[in-house]
């Protein structure tokens, strides 16, 4: 047998025995690490709940997000819109040049009509 195969043949057996003494031995009883705790400490999470209906959105401040999305959108600039709303509707009145229009200021209205019915009486005055 060659001195070299010798060798190796020793020292792959001290390996293989210094990994058995390893693996005899018990783990730890702790990891050597912690990990924080997943709730904070005497903290309680409160009971699954429903969430809180939405908050009804009185009329004027349904007329007053319209009427101000209206004058915010360019589309709608030459446009002559008014809105009014009550408990049950949106009613709006008004002049635009174009089916986009009109169709854009319904989309806007029944967006923030919430619950109400929005009422169209807008008149579509077409250029000639």
């Amino acid at each position: 047998m060659k001195p070299t195969s010798l060798l190796c043949g020793i020292t792959l057996l001290l390996a293989i025995s210094g990994f058995a003494r390893q693996q005899a031995q018990p783990p730890p009883a702790s990891p050597p690490y912690t990990t924080p705790p997943s709730f904070p400490e005497g903290q309680q999470m409160p009971p699954d709940q429903k969430a809180p209906p939405p908050e009804a959105l009185s009329p004027s401040q349904v007329q007053h997000q319209i009427q101000a999305h209206f004058q915010k959108e360019s589309a709608l600039a030459n446009s002559n819109l008014t809105v009014k709303a009550d408990d049950t509707s949106v009613v709006l009145t008004g002049t635009v040049e174009s089916d986009v229009q009109h169709d854009l200021a319904l989309r806007i209205a029944q967006y923030y009509a919430g619950d109400r019915k929005v009422v169209d009486k807008i008149n579509i005055q077409r250029q000639t």
